[in-house]
C-alpha cells in the first residue's frame, strides 16, 4: 500500500487543531507511525535544500561511515532551528510525553542513484534493511520495547516515482513484532506474499519493496511530495528503500524522548553556549539542569514547553502557575 499526501499547508503558523492531534494520536496507536495534515512551508525547505546541496558538492567532506548525512544539524544552520521549532511535531510531542520531552536526535540524509554521486564517492547508502529503532539497551515487556521515542522525517524531495529511496513502515508492527536487538539481527520474516522473501528473510537483488503487489497490505511505502511530514515510534518496523532513481532524495530527520532518555548522539548537558537560543529551545537542546529536575521537572520546567499543550488543558496550566507561585513563595 503507498500513502500519496496532499494535505494543504496551513497558515499563516503551522498549527494542529486538536482534532487533528486526537486523528494523529489515533493512528499512532493503532498503526505505530502517523502523516501530519499539514506541511514544513516550502522556504524552509528550499533553504535546507541549499545547505545540503553546498555540503554534497564537495565529495571531499565524505567519509565511508558518514556519507551523504550529517548529525547535530541544530547548530550547522539556522534552518535547522526551525526544524527543531516546528510546532505541530512538537505538538504532538506534547501530546506523547507531556511538558517534559527534549531532542533525542537531530540528523539529514541524502540518496542519490549510485551512477549520479558527487565524483570519489562509492558509497550509495542503497537501502537500510528491516529494523526497528532503540531496543538496543532498553527494557522489554513480554518482548516489546515500551514507546520512548518519537521521530519525525521531513521529506525535501518528492518521492512520488517509483525507486525514490523514500521509507517503508509495516502497520502496527509495533504491537505484532518482537523487536529485540532488531538493529542488530533480523528477527522475523517480513509479512509479504513473495515466497522467496519469505524463505530467505531478506529482500532479493530483483525485488527491494517497490511493487506494491507483492506486500500486505500492512506495508506503507511513503510516497508524498516534498514537505510531508510522517512520525513513527521506536517500535515501528521500518526501512529506507534504494534509491534507483534520477533524483537524490533527501530527508530531515528530528527525534524526540522524554527528558529522562539521554539523546542518542548529543552529549547532555549541552556544552554549548546556549544564550543565543530561545527558553524553548534551549530546554530541547539540554541546557544543564539538576538529575531532579531533568526526571521530575519543576512548575517552571512544564512550563517551558507549554506553548506545545492542547487548548483544553487550562486546568493543567493553572496547577503549574499555582505551583509556580509557590516556588516564589508568594
Amino acid at each position: 500500500m503507498t500513502t500519496n499526501s496532499t494535505n494543504p499547508i496551513v497558515e499563516p503558523e503551522l498549527s494542529l487543531a486538536d482534532a487533528q492531534r486526537d486523528s494523529c494520536l489515533e493512528a499512532l496507536h493503532r498503526d505505530g507511525y502517523f502523516i501530519l495534515p499539514c506541511k514544513a512551508p516550502a522556504d524552509m525547505l528550499a533553504r535546507a535544500n541549499a545547505y545540503i546541496d553546498e555540503f554534497c558538492s564537495d565529495a571531499s567532506r565524505y567519509m565511508a561511515e558518514s556519507a551523504l548525512q550529517q548529525t547535530n544539524i541544530v547548530e550547522l544552520d539556522p534552518v535547522f532551528r526551525e526544524f527543531l521549532m516546528f510546532k505541530p511535531v512538537l505538538q504532538m510531542c506534547y501530546d506523547c510525553f507531556g511538558p517534559m520531552f527534549h531532542l533525542g536526535q537531530d540528523k539529514w540524509t541524502r540518496k542519490y542513484r549510485k551512477q549520479d554521486l558527487p565524483p570519489g564517492l562509492e558509497d550509495d547508502r542503497a537501502a537500510i534493511p528491516w529494523h526497528s529503532d532503540g531496543p538496543i539497551g532498553f527494557p522489554e515487556i513480554d518482548g516489546h520495547v515500551p514507546f520512548h521515542t518519537l521521530r519525525c522525517g521531513f521529506l525535501l524531495s518528492d518521492t512520488f516515482h517509483e525507486r525514490s529511496g523514500t521509507v517503508e513502515l509495516m502497520r502496527g508492527s509495533h504491537i505484532h513484532m518482537r523487536c529485540a536487538f532488531a538493529q542488530e539481527e533480523l528477527r522475523f520474516r517480513p509479512v509479504t506474499i513473495n515466497e522467496a522473501i519469505q524463505t530467505k528473510g531478506y529482500l532479493t537483488d530483483d525485488d527491494q519493496g517497490s511493487d506494491p503487489a507483492k506486500y500486505s497490505e500492512n506495508h506503507e511505502v511513503i510516497q508524498a511530495e516534498a514537505g510531508t511530514i510522517f512520525g513513527f515510534q521506536n517500535g515501528c518496523w521500518h526501512r529506507g528503500l534504494p534509491n534507483d532513481s534520477s533524483h537524490p532524495r533527501t530527508i530531515v530527520y528530528f527525534q524526540y524522548s522524554p527528558s529522562m532518555i539521554h539523546p542518542l548522539a548529543r552529549d547532555t548537558p549541552n556544552p554549548s553556549d546556549l544564550s543565543g537560543y530561545t527558553e524553548e529551545e534551549r530546554w530541547l537542546l539540554h541546557e544543564p539542569k539538576t538529575a531532579t529536575n531533568t526526571v521530575y521537572g519543576t512548575a517552571a520546567d512544564k512550563m517551558r514547553m507549554d506553548r506545545f499543550r492542547r487548548s483544553d488543558a487550562c486546568a493543567d496550566a493553572d496547577c503549574y502557575e499555582r505551583r509556580l507561585k509557590e516556588e516564589a513563595g508568594q
